[in-house]
């Protein structure tokens, strides 16, 4: 039996990044394979918007109506900035199209070989995009905007992405007090994660969607810890 040690995995931080097209599965059969090669191509040009080359992606995953792919840690940041330019190429897009077309977002970073086909760190990807209060938050912006010229794509980053460059101000067009905290629980994975919608204030937007939830804390001008109204 060979014992695995860090030495046989040869594992590397990657930063990784799940994209999904909402609701494709109410679209009808001959719509399918046109959205998706579609969506394929606006990837292609949000990645070279950020500076990265679709063809040098690493670990290449389709699924179903979307993919999966990894770069280097290096390139967290660059990841989170795809949303922005995805949002913007599928709301210009759906000014002209009968079907409008939106776009589910997650980064995270974790360790993968490159030697292996199944990765933990794409499990906890896939637990992101699947949040159920994303997909709320998500899916009410949908019904407020049925055309799709107002909200294109929204992202979830993990708690690492959060931590270590979201939150220290590491990405220009992912402003931190415009993201909204969530919890993600599901009977393998439990941990926090923050949701980003381009334009949008997140928190407001979770409000809206569950008016139960405490409304964020912000300080006032004269410094005072308060909630919003």
């Amino acid at each position: 039996m060979q014992v695995l040690t860090s030495g046989h995995y040869n594992a590397n931080t990657h930063a990784v990044l799940a994209v999904d097209i909402v609701g494709s599965s109410k679209a009808s059969d001959d719509l399918l394979d046109p959205m998706k090669t579609e969506m394929e191509t606006l990837v292609s040009r949000s990645f070279t918007a950020v500076g990265l080359a679709p063809g040098e992606a690493r670990h290449f995953r389709e699924t179903g109506d979307g993919l999966m792919v990894a770069y280097p840690d290096q390139a967290v940041g660059q990841l989170c900035e795809v949303v922005f330019h995805l949002d913007h190429l599928l709301r210009s897009r759906n000014r002209y199209a009968r079907v409008p077309m939106r776009a589910r977002v997650a980064v995270h970073m974790g360790p993968m070989a490159d030697n292996h086909r199944y990765h933990r760190t794409y499990i906890t990807l896939t637990r992101l995009l699947c949040a159920s209060t994303f997909n709320d938050a998500v899916g009410y912006w949908c019904r407020l905007d049925p055309t799709g010229d107002k909200f294109g794509a929204g992202m979830i980053v993990s708690q690492s992405v959060w931590r270590n460059v979201v939150e220290p101000f590491g990405v220009a067009l992912i402003p931190p007090a415009r993201c909204g905290r969530i919890s993600v629980t599901t009977p393998d994975f439990a941990d926090s994660a923050w949701i980003h919608l381009p334009g949008l204030d997140a928190d407001a937007v979770l409000a809206e969607v569950n008016p139960a939830m405490p409304a964020p804390l912000v300080f006032d001008r004269v410094s005072r810890l308060s909630t919003t109204a």
